[in-house]
């Protein structure tokens, strides 16, 4: 029997195979939807092309090798 409320680590009851079934379908379908959302903005913003190609290679220069920074750590 199909479960109609969004599921959570809290409130999934693994003891019924239908309830992980949907709860482990909403991860993944949620999961793919920031997928989606993310390659978006990257294409809109022109660091990955349609086909998931990364157009910028470039390091900003605090992340070269060499480069003078601190980490906080």
């Amino acid at each position: 029997m199909p479960v109609a409320r969004s599921l959570t680590l809290e409130t999934v009851n693994f003891d019924n195979p239908d309830e992980v079934n949907t709860f482990f379908e909403q991860v993944m379908s949620e999961g793919m939807r920031r997928v989606q959302a993310e390659g978006a903005e990257l294409r809109a913003n022109g660091v990955m092309d349609a086909e998931g190609n990364l157009l910028v290679t470039e390091l900003p220069p605090d992340m070269r090798e060499g480069s003078d920074r601190d980490f906080g750590g």
